[in-house]
């Protein structure tokens, strides 16, 4: 009875609240229009952002791309418009077959030969999804058991409190003697924002490990191209214990805070004088001498009646935000060979091995850097379209290099370097259809004082944004960029050098057009006293000019069930005795979906093709983990094709692929780098899915 009487009384105050909020309205009046239902929100719709505040609010939020089209591109190598030269297997070293312009001034952290495989804070993202959402990718090949494992994770832990991490490891024993790499990064991100946004913070920490069994290439090219042995096992190399070991780990912060609140409160006094002649006019019928005593009595009422109302309006211009950016990074390079192969390093030791029995080849290079800037940034976020924009500031790192001592035994002394920079751009965007951006880096004080970076784009479209026939881009580059620590002073068991170089000048024009899916334009990069690993391994400069001049284009559009992907380059340098590139390389990749099963799934078969002209490709020394010239072999005129067929069901892609089809044809001149044949035929099996809990 208790139960029945407490159901009662709540159905009763419910009823009772329901029937309180029900409009009074007269029946002769017109029924108010039904509002439509909103959309419904797509909860495994997920976007990201490139981890940074900036970029959040400037930039449009990418998809995350679940298409099955580029579902078996699980070789982060291949989904870039070039083609890169490497090591046989994935996840060792590799270079751009398409000229690479250097897009930084100032202490070089990077790693260029394994850029593709190191994550660090500009590699971050920010998942932005309702529901929590993850996905998992695992790749798998039959016979040599190499394996790839991703896990992507983002979510919202509190409200205005976003984490995301990413952790993949990749294990690719190789075909040939002493090529195999383990290699694995993680990192982790959480971005916080006051509830008026006023204040937002950042913090990340990431870590790379990269362990790798270095052959130095195949010792006869003729016994991998005859084929008289299956197993190419049993095919000699240059080396048979050298490893490489790269750790690559920070942290940093990141903060901003906007100098005005979002919001202005303004005052505003309700109008008396009507309330007054009111109060006044009933009064006529009064004595005049009869109101003269209760005048300061009205008056009293006036003055009490005005009512000051406080409204809260959203601020239309701010004085912008303040940015502060803490960052800590430690690269570690290890490299050991338990034996001295003599005849690889006879051609380039000039100098004679410090410890001829072993090497222990150690480096390790530290950063801590501090970036303060401004820019006219307030609360409201952009989709790439900002109407103005404006910032400036200061950069001051401080970096450490230390090299292991043969002689003593132990680590040397460190080489500190300090380095003091400004910066500054600025963004305009006119009409909806001009968009003109330019930045500019001068180095100040310290190390590589002088250098600078002036850029500029102008792009226009035909039309509007929303409505054109097309976009055109051009970009300007003019830059001054010092030797770097590593091509300036190195010690180790097989090199050493001490170099005293002029500083090299770039510079770069680039116009590009875009209509829809297809895009076409041309570059031209013309530099001074360039600075490049010669034929020797060593740095070397060339005094004078050198230009490279390029052509390219690509598409992505579909044709009913059919889909094409593919990009072609033409380029050419002016001296090719310092800088080898293929004259043409191009890919092109394609597919046909067919639902099947009553819609319930989709099958997509898709054939990818690449291919380059034969050119004298870069030869690769383990013991610098760099790229250098050789003027001994060349490589390409070789179709690279592969097939794949995948299944998407649901939230899940699961694909088959076959690699280097055109090893079936019996032809085996199949080489993606100096003395490095590429991958050899194999089935990859892989699955990718994502979740929404």
């Amino acid at each position: 009875m208790g139960k029945r009487l407490f159901l009662f009384v709540i159905l009763l105050i419910f009823s009772a609240i329901g029937f309180s909020q029900e409009d009074q309205v007269d029946s002769i009046m017109p029924k108010p229009v039904a509002k439509l239902p909103q959309k419904p929100i797509d909860s495994t719709f997920v976007t990201y952002y490139q981890a940074s505040f900036d970029s959040i609010f400037l930039a449009a939020p990418k998809v995350i791309d679940t298409a099955t089209f580029n579902a078996n591109d699980f070789d982060i190598l291949s989904k870039e418009r070039t083609i890169y030269s490497t090591l046989s297997n994935t996840g060792l070293a590799h270079k751009s077959m398409r000229f690479k312009y250097p897009d930084q001034v100032g202490f070089d952290m990077g790693l260029p030969s394994y850029s593709a495989f190191i994550k660090t804070k500009d590699n971050m993202n920010t998942y932005v999804s309702v529901l929590p959402y993850s996905e998992a990718r695992y790749v798998m090949t039959s016979g040599d058991k190499e394996q790839h494992l991703k896990v992507k994770f983002g979510r919202q832990f509190a409200r205005r409190l976003y984490i995301a991490f990413d952790f993949n490891t990749e294990i690719s024993p190789g075909v040939f003697k002493n090529c195999r790499t383990n290699n694995n990064y993680f990192w982790i991100n959480a971005h916080y924002t006051t509830e008026n946004q006023r204040y937002g913070a950042m913090a990340y920490w990431y870590r790379n490990k990269m362990d790798m069994l270095e052959n130095g290439g195949i010792v006869r090219d003729d016994d991998y191209i005859s084929h008289t042995e299956s197993d190419n096992n049993v095919i000699s190399t240059n080396l048979s214990s050298a490893t490489n070991y790269i750790k690559v780990s920070g942290a940093g912060l990141e903060h901003y805070f906007n100098l005005l609140g979002n919001t202005v409160k303004v005052k505003h006094e309700s109008d008396t004088t009507q309330v007054s002649d009111n109060f006044i006019a009933d009064s006529n019928i009064m004595d005049s001498i009869a109101l003269d005593p209760i005048r300061p009595v009205m008056d009293s009422m006036q003055i009490a009646a005005q009512n000051e109302q406080i409204e809260t309006k959203t601020r239309k211009f701010t004085l912008g935000r303040i940015c502060h950016r803490f960052d800590y990074q430690r690269n570690q390079l290890f490299f050991n060979e338990a034996s001295i192969s003599a005849d690889f390093y006879q051609p380039f030791a000039i100098d004679t091995l410090l410890i001829p029995n072993k090497t222990t080849d150690t480096t390790i290079v530290q950063s801590i850097t501090n970036k303060l800037n401004w820019n006219s940034l307030g609360y409201q976020k952009y989709n790439d379209d900002v109407p103005f924009l404006v910032f400036a500031g200061v950069e001051q790192g401080i970096y450490k290099v230390k090299h292991f001592d043969y002689l003593e035994g132990e680590m040397g002394q460190n080489r500190n370097f300090n380095q003091l920079s400004i910066n500054g751009g600025i963004i305009i965007n006119l009409f909806k259809s001009t968009r003109v951006t330019g930045k500019a880096k001068l180095v100040t004080l310290g190390y590589q004082i002088g250098d600078f970076d002036i850029n500029g784009e102008w792009r226009q479209y035909l039309g509007t944004s929303m409505k054109n026939f097309g976009k055109l881009t051009f970009d300007v580059d003019l830059k001054r960029q010092s030797a770097n620590w590593f091509e300036q002073s190195y010690t180790s068991n097989h090199f050493r050098w001490e170099n005293d170089f002029k500083a090299a000048t770039y510079l770069h024009f680039g116009l590009s057009y875009q209509y829809k899916a297809f895009s076409v334009g041309v570059k031209q990069t013309s530099i001074n006293n360039l600075i490049y690993f010669g034929l020797q391994a060593r740095p070397e400069q060339f005094n004078g000019f050198c230009s490279i001049r390029e052509a390219f284009g690509s598409f992505h559009f579909n044709l009913r069930r059919f889909e094409f992907d593919g990009f072609a380059s033409l380029q050419k340098a002016s001296n090719e005795e310092v800088m080898h590139l293929p004259l043409f390389l191009g890919k092109l990749k394609f597919s046909y979906s067919q639902p099947i099963f009553h819609k319930a799934a989709t099958l997509q078969p898709s054939l990818t093709v690449q291919y380059f002209t034969k050119y004298y490709a870069d030869a690769y020394m383990p013991a610098l983990r760099t790229f250098h010239l050789q003027n001994e072999v060349k490589i390409g005129n070789f179709p690279f094709i592969d097939f794949a067929l995948a299944i998407k069901v649901k939230r899940a892609n699961i694909y088959v692929a076959y690699s280097n089809m055109f090893l079936l044809t019996g032809n085996y001149d199949a080489f993606i780098g100096a003395h490095y044949p590429m991958r050899s035929s194999r089935i990859f099996i892989g699955i990718n899915w994502r979740f929404f809990n």
